[in-house]
């Protein structure tokens, strides 16, 4: 029972970090809201300012921050694949389970077009995920 509940500490806390983190993270490069340059639902994310940018820091203040934003990505990174490898398995375990037992109620029709329309979203999903990656 202990093991257990120290289980279920660790992973609160392993999740409270990741929360954190991206939450931190996301403030540090926060987009702001849309301001002149800003050219929102395009796809084009060359015109966003950051948050830290709307502050007009120097040209030194530019160069600490940037190093400052780099070191944390690759560490929100690092933290990112420690948790998808602990935890990755078990989501898609459930993912697969929750996609059978939806297509068990459906018609064998509606099953069909259920998985076209869920390996479509998986397409989509990797690659925006290698897009990520690449960035």
């Amino acid at each position: 029972m202990e093991r257990v509940l120290r289980t279920r500490l660790f992973a609160g806390v392993v999740l409270a970090v990741v929360f954190g983190a991206g939450v931190l993270l996301g403030l540090a490069l926060d987009q702001g809201g849309p301001g002149p340059t800003a050219d929102r639902g395009r796809g084009d994310d060359s015109h966003r300012t950051p948050t830290y940018m709307q502050v007009h820091p120097t040209d030194q203040q530019k160069v600490l921050i940037d190093s400052i934003v780099r070191k944390d990505r690759a560490a929100m990174r690092a933290l990112h694949e420690e948790f998808r490898a602990e935890y990755d398995p078990r989501y898609q375990a459930l993912i697969k389970q929750t996609r059978d037992a939806i297509k068990g109620v459906l018609t064998p029709e509606q099953a069909a077009q259920y998985d076209s329309l869920l390996a479509e979203n998986d397409r989509r999903r990797a690659e925006r995920a290698q897009r990520q990656n690449r960035e």
